[in-house]
C-alpha cells in the first residue's frame, strides 16, 4: 500500500471538512439508502446494466434490503456521508466460504438479471463461488468510482481505501474489484500492494464496452 493517509489519496478530498463530507463504516440504519444510492448507481452510470436496459424492478430483484443488509453486517463497507445523506459507498464483503453456516438469502432473478451476475461470474474467473477460498482470505470490492464526475470518483475511491485499511487489519491477503476507468485502475495502483487482472471484457451482447476485473493484494498489518 502505497499511501497511509485517506488525504493522501485526493487533493480534492482534504477539502472534505469544508464541504461537510464525513466517511464512516456503514450500519443497518443505512439500508435503505444504500439501496437507493446503488440502484441510481446502476441505471444510470454503469454501461453494462444500460446495455442490458435493466429496469429498477430488475435491479431490485438481486439487490434487496436484505442483500445490503447481510453485506455491511460484515463491517468491511464504508460510505461518505453529507451531513446525514449517503453520497458514496464501498460495500465489501468476505469471498470465503463458512461451511458451517447455510446461507439462507434466496434470491429470485429476472432473466437480464441473471445476464448481469453471469457477465460478473465470467470477470472474476476460477473466484466466482469457489469453496475452496477460506474466510478472511480474500474480499470483494463493489464501489462507485463509474461516475462521471470526478469528485464523486474519489468519494467512492476514498470508500474503497478505507475498506482495503480495514480488510488488512483483520487479515485478509487479496481483494477482487472491477473497474471500467484507467482512472480508477491508475487509483488502485496506490491503494494496493500489486493488482493483476484477472479478465478484461471488451464486448457484451455485441456491444463494445470495457471492463477489468483485478485481483489486488495488500499488506496485512
Amino acid at each position: 500500500m502505497n499511501i497511509s493517509n485517506i488525504n493522501n489519496l485526493s487533493q480534492l478530498i482534504q477539502e472534505k471538512e469544508e464541504k461537510h463530507f464525513t466517511f464512516r463504516k456503514l450500519e443497518h440504519q443505512d439500508v435503505p439508502q444504500i439501496q437507493s444510492l446503488m440502484s441510481n448507481q446502476f441505471l444510470n452510470y454503469n454501461p453494462a446494466f444500460k446495455i442490458v436496459q435493466l429496469t429498477e424492478q430488475d435491479i431490485q430483484s438481486c439487490f434487496t434490503k436484505e442483500l445490503f443488509d447481510s453485506i455491511i453486517q460484515e463491517k468491511l463497507s464504508f460510505g461518505a456521508f453529507k451531513q446525514d445523506m449517503l453520497v458514496s459507498a464501498c460495500l465489501t464483503y468476505d469471498l470465503g466460504f463458512n461451511d458451517n453456516q447455510q446461507d439462507t438469502l434466496t434470491l429470485n432473478l429476472t432473466e437480464r438479471m441473471q445476464e448481469i451476475i453471469d457477465m460478473n461470474d465470467l470477470l472474476l474467473g476460477k473466484y466466482a463461488n469457489n469453496r475452496e477460498i477460506k474466510l478472511k482470505q480474500i474480499a470483494y470490492v463493489s464501489h462507485l468510482a463509474t461516475k462521471s464526475d470526478y469528485f464523486h470518483q474519489q468519494l467512492a475511491l476514498c470508500c474503497c481505501f478505507l475498506s482495503v485499511q480495514e480488510c488488512s487489519k483483520l487479515g485478509f491477503q487479496q481483494m477482487i474489484t472491477v473497474a471500467e476507468h484507467v482512472a480508477t485502475q491508475k487509483t488502485f495502483e496506490k491503494i494496493f500492494k500489486t493488482i493483476e487482472v484477472i479478465k478484461e471484457i471488451s464486448d457484451f451482447k455485441n456491444q463494445p464496452i470495457v471492463i477489468r476485473s483485478f485481483n489486488c493484494s495488500i499488506t496485512s498489518q
